[in-house]
């Protein structure tokens, strides 16, 4: 039978009757199996129609993987049940209904470097100091304001503090008026849009409650406001909605996930039904129980304990190196034994840090040691330059209104069409309150620019129009191939004749390919673009990998296991990351971290840290991570180098040549969080520009801070007094 393998909490969970239904899995506890294997129950079981269930998740990958499963289960269909990330869902309600709203259907999207551009475009007007205010800063701002479903008129500026997220809220609805003025949408439009329209729409509310009698999420520990707030829509009429997640692995708090979803959930659907998946298939005894010690110093969290059938398994191994150098070549040195030794294959096992600059020391490492190796979370293919710059050229096309996507193109190649002609251009449409194509199109009759410049924008613009023609009319790979040769890009790339444009082109042909692949499966350009534009970082991990060891953060790793990790960098200031350090939230999702890096272990789990590091320009002296002191001694050894002290403290085993040995230190000083300088806080110097506190002693009357700023600046001390710092 369908549920004849599952464990008696599975077997409930799968089971469940009509209601709300809370699955709580930890780690490697089965919860895709108990998703995909309630879906299938009650397709074949309670005789419900595949299209009116809906799952959703956070990743085409774990969408992917989610179908494959079903459909391995059911068998082929004439139908089959929606399953989707939150942002393709969403994208698909929004292309059929967002006219409701006001805004036109053919959208484009803009992913995060559109954004980017767009957010400098609006500050750039507004004479907003890029150098006080970093774009990214105020993007992030953007985004926080959207995950927490926030709309420009919602927020109050008078209760904001002066520093960047107030100067996000005065760009916000700029940033919004010209997304508009674009006929686009960034990524947390399509969910707030989504929410507005079942929100604002009654028709559009009842036909999707009407269609969906079951919903189920994944991942729901990584929701933020907005995701949650589309889940409740789509459950009013049936309230059979059903999630599954582990408060112990929310670790997206930067990015807008709110772990207090899992917590509120009972109290936003009475009747819930709590189930806990506590039973782990994946690692040995000894990684749960150093996980489980780590993470439940943690106030915020349902409690759970998980365990295994498995082996006890290897002790935790602890090296304390001399040096970032010294750390690297040893955990080389230790793939490279289990490699020979154990048979273990590079790629089943893998290196985890908390931050990306972590990466470099290692790579010098691997490659002395000629181990290849792959660093996830890099340049995905759909954002690599030329495949960007084409994407813009189809864009506009099926846009013209698209004005981001127009200036990348516009004089990419060179065609004449200089800044300053550019800039009088724009300049007509602020004023004119128009696109920029329009603008263009405008430019010889209004005479703006010079007939010779003129001459050129006409022959461009002249060309767009015989692109979007042939977008419409003809064949979509055709016209691809006919802009990648009549933008003059491929004559350009052959011009160059290196070894890096060959593999541009490479890519540009790996582009087609890729449209020739989607046309086969009957999508139109548009659904093409839409789904080069939805391709998350996760995404990019590649299956065919072996004998590549994998090298990723912390945040990367989630969903993924290897037969030994090792996790470089234990030390606080790292992990946890010095940021954490006043904001008590942030320090639990910092312990969070940690343990799912423990988790992704199946069989050996391998801590470092050193005694000093250069990291960021800079030498650090950081203490030993707190967290090694949640790990009981007696499933832990030291192998660090002979006449080394072990550097932290045990306070439950008394020293022993094969448990650590560990010299008492005190807590690192946690400053008032509502000081505006505490540890993590950022600041601006009038010299140094932006920084963060690092450590800071003395009394408020003397106060002197050590803060880290951007390069050539560095670590620098600072009496307080002497200085005027602004708070960030």
């Amino acid at each position: 039978m369908l549920t004849d393998s599952l464990n008696p909490q599975q077997l409930q969970s799968v089971l469940h009757a009509d209601g709300p239904l809370i699955v709580v899995a930890g780690a490697g506890s089965g919860k895709t199996r108990v998703i995909t294997t309630r879906i299938a129950h009650l397709i074949q079981e309670k005789g419900i129609a595949p299209e009116r269930i809906l799952a959703i998740t956070f990743t085409n990958k774990a969408a992917g993987e989610m179908k494959e499963r079903v459909r391995k289960i059911l068998g082929h269909s004439s139908s089959s049940p929606w399953i989707s990330t939150f942002h393709s869902f969403c994208l698909r309600i929004l292309r059929r209904h967002i006219s409701a709203l006001g805004y036109p259907g053919d959208f484009a999207i803009y992913d995060s470097q559109d954004q980017l551009s767009l957010v400098k475009q609006c500050m750039k007007k507004m004479s907003v100091n890029v150098e006080a205010f970093p774009p990214k800063s105020i993007l992030n701002g953007i985004s926080g304001f959207k995950n927490d479903y926030l709309f420009p008129g919602d927020i109050d500026l008078d209760s904001l503090p002066y520093g960047n997220k107030l100067k996000a809220a005065q760009v916000y609805p700029v940033y919004q008026e010209h997304l508009k003025k674009n006929s686009a949408l960034d990524f947390d439009d399509l969910l707030i849009w989504a929410v507005k329209l079942l929100s604002e729409v009654q028709e559009v509310s009842e036909m999707y409650n009407d269609r969906f009698q079951y919903v189920l999420a994944d991942e729901f520990q990584d929701t933020n406001k907005t995701q949650y707030q589309l889940l409740k829509l789509l459950s009013i009429k049936h309230r059979n909605v059903c999630v599954v997640g582990d408060d112990d692995q929310s670790i997206y708090r930067w990015r807008g996930a709110n772990v207090e979803n899992l917590m509120h959930f009972e109290k936003d659907f009475p009747g819930t039904t709590v189930i806990k998946l506590e039973e782990n298939y994946r690692s040995t005894q000894n990684i749960l129980k150093a996980a489980g010690e780590v993470v439940k110093e943690n106030n915020n969290r349902k409690p759970k304990t998980l365990w295994t059938k498995n082996e006890d398994g290897e002790p935790i191994v602890y090296y304390r190196a001399e040096d970032e150098v010294d750390e690297a070549r040893n955990v080389c040195e230790r793939i490279v034994k289990l490699n020979r030794q154990e048979n273990l294959s590079f790629n089943d096992m893998a290196v985890l840090y908390r931050t990306n600059a972590q990466s470099r020391v290692m790579e010098d490492a691997l490659r002395r040691k000629n181990i290849q190796y792959q660093v996830y979370g890099g340049l995905k293919f759909y954002a690599r330059k030329e495949v960007k710059d084409i994407l813009s050229y189809l864009r506009v096309a099926l846009n013209p209104e698209d004005s981001v996507s127009l200036k990348r193109i516009v004089n990419y190649p060179a065609r004449g069409i200089g800044k300053t002609s550019l800039d009088k251009v724009e300049t007509y449409c602020d004023q004119a309150d128009l696109p920029l194509i329009q603008g263009l199109r405008q430019a010889e009759e209004k005479r703006l620019l010079s007939t010779a410049a003129a001459k050129k924008i006409a022959a461009f613009i002249e060309m767009m129009e015989a692109f979007a023609e042939k977008c419409k009319a003809g064949s979509p790979v055709d016209a691809l191939r006919e802009i990648i040769e009549r933008s003059g890009y491929n004559a350009m790339l052959q011009k160059e004749n290196t070894i890096e444009s060959q593999s541009r082109q490479e890519n540009l042909q790996e582009l087609i390919s890729a449209l020739e692949q989607s046309v086969e499966q009957r999508n139109t350009l548009q659904e093409f673009l839409d789904s080069t534009a939805l391709v998350a970082d996760i995404d990019s991990l590649e299956e065919d990998s072996r004998g590549i060891l994998p090298l990723m953060t912390l945040h990367s790793c989630k969903g993924l296991e290897f037969a030994a990790v090792f996790i470089i960098g234990m030390e606080d200031g790292l992990l946890p990351h010095g940021s954490s350090m006043s904001d008590p939230a942030q320090y639990e999702e910092e312990r969070r971290l940690c343990y799912v890096g423990f988790t992704r272990a199946r069989k050996m789990l391998f801590v470092s840290n050193a005694r000093r590091r250069k990291i960021y320009g800079s030498v650090f002296n950081y203490s030993p991570s707190q967290f090694l002191l949640s790990i009981p001694s007696e499933i832990m050894v030291n192998e660090s180098a002979v006449g080394q002290d072990r550097g932290f403290t045990s306070q439950s085993s008394p020293s022993s040549s094969s448990s650590p040995s560990y010299a008492i230190r005190s807590q690192p000083e946690k400053a008032s969080s509502s000081s505006p300088y505490s540890i993590g806080s950022k600041l601006l110097h009038p010299s140094f520009g932006t920084g963060v506190v690092m450590n800071r002693e003395g009394n408020e009357d003397d106060l002197k801070l050590e803060i880290f700023f951007k390069r050539p600046h560095g670590k620098k001390k600072i009496a307080l007094k002497h200085v005027k710092l602004i708070p960030l």
